[in-house]
């Protein structure tokens, strides 16, 4: 049996021979961090560095990648950690003074830690060790999907690269690479609910709220790398930019969310859907539910014909599984029923005056069994087969966006005619 450090090494030594040697993988990993690589970049990988001259701690990152574009240079140490071993954060700002030293640009981690973007490292460090020197994180799973829709989309030319690739993926597969899922909220998530339970309040600022916000953003990213996989797409978080700058903003903001409405929230963005998959899990009612919002058609002048423009689209669907609603114009109050009753009654959806119009529907679907709610591992597994299997596999991947129809033809200016049946004078 080997010992977790000989894992991470081994690990971490594959997956750099196989980057060095597939620039089609290489190419993948560097657009991630906002760095482009073209026919002319080579890189260049090795393990265990060492620096036998230089004075004071003897520091031994496991990897350094170096890319060679023909026009400059950019280096980075790589620091890897399996199974359920953390990185510390005295270990990281170590390695972001050595760089500094050295002249790496760049300390990237590897670990079964998740982040929603690679520049949103999940260990806290001293900011003023990254101003000239970038901490970038890759969780075990971003790498293996990154891999996996390679081979999937038919990216990689050569076939022994393809080849390398699958041994790459089997390898990573395989219980002893030591990749691990988000499967577990933690502790600070019974002790949030019982709070609840007990007529309590959460604080935003207190380390519970944070905990479970952090654990929450770790499951929307495991979340979005599982469709991923599964669609053959690259899901991606949807991020309003203040958050895609600033990780801690986005802490704040949804612990205050957590804080005041019991809500967690989020958005997955999976390619060519007809909207953002958008999941809301309510502490307070012990619930999850997942929707997707469409624009009414506005092609259709009629209620009930923009209502069956949604519903033909369901119509192999469990109607009593799926909540309809309709947003209506102005301050016009929105109409819920499943989508069974929607099927059954066409005045489901209705408004008094028949010249208001919805304007736009939610297509919703929630966790069936409540109880699981309240458990660590039950409520993510609970979380997962609601938004992938029910709802996106038996609804998202049904729906189609309204979009207007081509133009029809009509006379032209010239073609008009007077009364005589001649061209009408200027």
């Amino acid at each position: 049996m080997l010992a977790e450090s000989s894992k991470e090494g081994r690990t971490l030594s594959i997956v750099l021979a196989t980057l060095s040697q597939v620039p089609e993988f290489s190419a993948a990993l560097l657009n991630a961090i906002g760095r482009r690589a073209g026919k002319r970049t080579k890189i260049q990988a090795y393990t265990e560095i060492t620096f036998p001259k230089r004075k004071g701690d003897k520091l031994r990152p496991d990897g350094l990648i170096i890319v060679d574009t023909g026009r400059g240079r950019w280096s980075a140490f790589v620091e890897a950690k399996i199974g359920t071993a953390q990185l510390k954060p005295d270990q990281l700002e170590s390695y972001l003074r050595l760089a500094r030293e050295v002249g790496v640009d760049a300390v990237i981690t590897m670990t079964n830690d998740f982040a929603p973007l690679p520049e949103h490292h999940p260990i806290p460090v001293d900011r003023r060790l990254t101003r000239k020197v970038d901490l970038l994180h890759f969780s075990w799973f971003s790498i293996l999907t990154m891999i996996n829709l390679l081979a999937l989309n038919d990216q990689v030319e050569d076939d022994d690269h393809v080849f390398l690739l699958k041994e790459l993926e089997r390898f990573l597969l395989h219980p002893s690479a030591g990749l691990r899922r988000f499967d577990s909220m933690g502790p600070e998530w019974t002790t949030a609910l019982d709070c609840l339970r007990q007529g309590g309040s959460i604080n935003k600022s207190s380390p519970e709220a944070l905990a479970v916000v952090s654990n929450w953003h770790s499951e929307l990213r495991d979340l979005g790398l599982l469709l991923s996989r599964k669609t053959g797409a690259t899901a991606e978080l949807k991020l309003p930019p203040k958050h895609r700058a600033d990780p801690r903003d986005r802490i704040q903001h949804d612990a205050a969310n957590l804080a005041q409405k019991c809500l967690l929230t989020g958005s997955i963005i999976v390619p060519d859907t007809a909207a953002p998959i958008d999941i809301e899990a309510d502490i307070n009612n012990r619930t999850a539910r997942v929707s997707m919002k469409l624009d009414a058609p506005r092609d259709k002048s009629q209620q009930k014909s923009r209502l069956s423009w949604l519903v033909r689209q369901l119509k192999d669907v469990d109607g009593e599984e799926v909540i309809i609603r309709a947003n209506w114009p102005g301050r016009a109050q929105q109409t819920s029923t499943t989508l069974a009753e929607a099927r059954d009654d066409a005045d489901a959806h209705t408004h008094p005056d028949r010249s208001v119009l919805p304007t736009s529907f939610i297509v919703l679907k929630m966790m069936k069994d409540g109880r699981r709610f309240s458990g660590r591992k039950t409520f993510i597994e609970s979380l997962e087969q609601l938004v992938v299997e029910d709802f996106y596999g038996n609804v998202a991947q049904k729906l189609s966006v309204w979009r207007a129809p081509a133009p029809r033809l009509r006379p032209a200016v010239e073609e008009k005619s007077d009364d005589t049946g001649g061209i009408a004078a200027e």
